[in-house]
Parts: structure tokens; C-alpha cells; sequence
């Protein structure tokens, strides 16, 4: 072969090794600020990190003004939980709060500890609203309980 087709052949593996690397690169969710992406592929919502939680709830709990706290989220793959930092009026410090599951619209399933009205504590199952970029969560439990929650 001669040299020019030598050097055919490598221009044209370079060629395919860039435009291979660029269609390999993670783009950024259009939706969300800071995601994870899973080892099938799917990109979701990266909760961990530390998030401001305002609560209060209305309807049968509406004397409740659960104040401002800060929660520790850790996630693993698309399943996450989060913690809370000090200790509450029911909740000791430690404890879990909020936990759910995440796939590539938001969350899958998402539940929070939440007293009720005889005063025991269930796991009850939530609607969420994600906003600001995945930086703000907004979560409704049991039309008793509304959190939202900031990311710091």
C-alpha cells in the first residue's frame, strides 16, 4: 500500500474514534441541574447532598407548623433516603424521613414518616413536584403533610 493510503486509513480511525467519544459523553439533563447516571444508562435526579426542609400540615394536621430543618439525603443508584440532622419533637436524630425511588421522569415512588391522627407514624406514599431545576422538591402526603425541600 502506499503511504497515502496509510495515512487515508488513519485520518479516517481518527475520525471515527472522535465522533465515537463525542456520541459517548454524558449531555446534560434538560430538566435537572445535578443527575447520576445509572449503569443501564438512564439518567436521573441526584438527591444526595444536604436539603432545607420546610413542613406544615393542613386538613386534619393544620395546627402543625413543622418549622425549617436540614435533611441528609444519601443515594444509591436510582433509591435514595434521607436523614434527619438533629433531634425533633417525635423524630430522633438519625432517623429516616423521606425515602423513594427515582427513574428517568423524576420519582418512581417516593413516602415519607408522617404521624397520624391517633398519633402512631406510618410510611405513606407521596405526590411530588420537581422544580427549579431539581433544586427545589415539593412533596404531598395524605392531604396532611406538605414539605418542601431546597437543595443547599
Amino acid at each position: 500500500m502506499s503511504r497515502i493510503n496509510y495515512i487515508g486509513i488513519i485520518l479516517i480511525l481518527m475520525f471515527i474514534v472522535v465522533v465515537g467519544c463525542s456520541a459517548t459523553q454524558e449531555k446534560p439533563h434538560p430538566l435537572w441541574d445535578k443527575t447520576v447516571t445509572l449503569p443501564g444508562g438512564e439518567v436521573v435526579l441526584d438527591m444526595s447532598g444536604e436539603w432545607d426542609v420546610k413542613s406544615f400540615g393542613y386538613g386534619v394536621l393544620s395546627w402543625w407548623d413543622g418549622g425549617l430543618e436540614t435533611l441528609t439525603f444519601k443515594q444509591n443508584g436510582n433509591m435514595f433516603v434521607a436523614n434527619t440532622q438533629v433531634d425533633g419533637r417525635w423524630v430522633p436524630a438519625g432517623a429516616e424521613t423521606i425515602k423513594g425511588e427515582l427513574n428517568k421522569d423524576g420519582f418512581k415512588v417516593v413516602t415519607a414518616y408522617i404521624g397520624s391522627e391517633d398519633g402512631t407514624f406510618v410510611w405513606e406514599e407521596c405526590m411530588w413536584e420537581i422544580i427549579e431545576r431539581g433544586n427545589k422538591v415539593k412533596i404531598d402526603c395524605g392531604e396532611r403533610i406538605h414539605r418542601t425541600i431546597i437543595r443547599k
